[in-house]
């Protein structure tokens, strides 16, 4: 059996202006609403992935991504799958967007909480995606998931927990990872 997850491509709206917290709230809001930008390509295709049962995110940059890399709509979409909260804190200065999600991030897996999911709930998600995608691989054999970054991360992880064997790992925009057992 094999779970390959691949990371979306960059996003249209993947800018990084300077921002307020109030104006960080809607940069987060357009980033989960975008679709992959035009120059935003895999290197190369593994043409294998095509016969692999196919899952996406419920948001629109993974998806967007399953028709690009694939030619073809995933046969399962999920919010399970979604990206782990972009988590916003409301802060009297302006970072860099980017500056914003790592800041923001560091303070959720410390704990700080908010109005969205806690860092412990979206870990478990993970495990529970993981699961789920194991099922999947019982049935289907070839699983290939388009997700996101943190999520796919955790999801990997929970993964090598179950005792899968990580093959090849990458985080990037297109980054491929692939686990058998």
């Amino acid at each position: 059996m094999k779970i390959v997850l691949i990371r979306h491509g960059k996003p249209v709206s993947a800018d990084n202006p300077i921002l307020s917290a109030c104006q960080y709230a809607h940069w987060i809001r357009r980033y989960n609403a975008s679709k992959v930008a035009q120059n935003s390509r895999p290197q190369s295709v593994n043409d294998d992935y095509k016969y692999f049962y196919t899952v996406s995110s419920d948001l629109k940059r993974a998806i967007h991504s399953t028709n690009i890399y694939l030619g073809k709509p995933p046969e399962e979409i999920d919010k399970l799958y979604r990206e782990m909260e972009i988590p916003r804190y409301k802060f009297p200065f302006k970072l860099k967007a980017w500056n914003w999600v790592y800041f923001s991030r560091v303070l959720w897996m410390f704990g700080y909480k908010g109005p969205f999911e806690s860092f412990t709930q979206a870990k478990k998600r993970a495990d529970t995606a993981a699961t789920k995608l194991i099922e999947m691989a019982k049935i289907q054999d070839q699983v290939v998931l388009f997700g996101h970054g943190y999520m796919n991360r955790y999801i990997r992880k929970a993964l090598i927990q179950k005792g899968w064997v990580l093959n090849a790992k990458s985080n990037t925009y297109w980054g491929i990872t692939s686990l058998e057992i």
